[in-house]
């Protein structure tokens, strides 16, 4: 479906370029107006030429402004406004969870952004599957009722959503039945289309996608009854006090944040409470060492190692 996705929004030049390349391997494509076009392959920013990808930027494919247009009137499947919700949110999602996101003028209307103009460069990120990496976590994040919260704790990019997606396979694939609700806001967990995931999420899953954090909590376990909710990337009071509420509640979380290891959080004020009252009880660090999704270490909710790393 990436593949799909990337030959219907990118130029041909670029999209052909990009074809010979192993689709594991390959994880963004830059688009730069008035410059060179560059790829995240297996772990190194490269030059996208016509010949492939190379070092040499001399031989990169460079755009211009109105083919960058192009892309995102394509993304948006030709309409811009139908799409402006998003776009004043930096970023879209396509299907497979394929998510682009956005740099351009802003425009403000009051205290609010109306909407995102004369854009200037397009980050398409792309989702990978990689079962079986959040096996050895997963048996770290098991407890008497069930599973321990669990914050991942990681930089953009690292990949927390790749783990992220894996535990829930897991989780929810387990031989005793455990119902996980995924609240999915950016689409990229679980990458829902047609009423569908298409990724794997387990057998047990259930996803509420396309809405705040907030929202979703709150009304999925009333409507949902679920034993762990899971969801991507907390960056706001609201979000912190939907997870509160849940814990309290009696549902485990599974969730990450940006950050490059847990002892970070002590610095963001948002978390104060969230670490005070030990909503999480385990932390799991990861980061780029040893490739994406490298795990650093396990910590409970005192910052006591559990675990090692890789």
């Amino acid at each position: 479906m990436t593949e799909r996705v990337l030959d219907k929004i990118l130029p041909p030049s670029v999209a052909e370029a990009l074809k010979p390349l192993a689709a594991d391997k390959l994880c963004e494509v830059r688009l730069r107006s008035g410059g060179a076009v560059t790829a995240l392959y297996n772990g190194r920013y490269m030059y996208v030429t016509p010949r492939g990808i190379s070092d040499s930027y001399a031989q990169a494919i460079v755009l211009d402004a109105p083919t960058v247009m192009q892309v995102m009137l394509l993304a948006c499947e030709k309409s811009l406004y139908a799409f402006n919700d998003r776009i004043c949110q930096g970023f879209l999602t396509l299907a497979g969870g394929v998510r682009v996101g956005i740099a351009g003028e802003t425009v403000w209307e009051g205290d609010r952004i109306k909407t995102i103009k004369n854009f200037t460069a397009l980050d398409i990120r792309i989702p990978h599957e990689v079962r079986g990496c959040g096996e050895k976590v997963a048996e770290l994040l098991r407890c008497g009722h069930g599973y321990h919260s669990t914050l991942i704790v990681s930089p953009p990019g690292a990949g927390k959503t790749t783990l992220l997606r894996d535990l829930t396979r897991i989780v929810s694939s387990r031989p005793r039945p455990c119902n996980v609700l995924v609240v999915d806001e950016r689409d990229e967990i679980a990458a829902v289309a047609d009423g569908r995931p298409t990724h794997n999420v387990g057998r047990n899953t259930d996803v509420i996608s396309g809405c705040t954090k907030e929202f979703a909590f709150s009304r999925g376990i009333r409507a949902m009854r679920p034993d762990v909710i899971v969801t991507d990337e907390l960056c706001g009071a609201k979000d912190v006090a939907a997870v509160e509420s849940a814990v309290q509640g009696g549902v485990s979380v599974f969730a990450s944040v940006h950050a490059d290891s847990h002892k970070r959080l002590r610095e963001k004020r948002i978390f104060a409470s969230l670490l005070a009252n030990k909503c999480f009880t385990r932390f799991v660090d990861v980061s780029e060492r040893n490739g994406p999704g490298t795990v650093e270490g396990v910590f409970d909710a005192d910052f006591r190692e559990v675990a090692g790393g890789a």
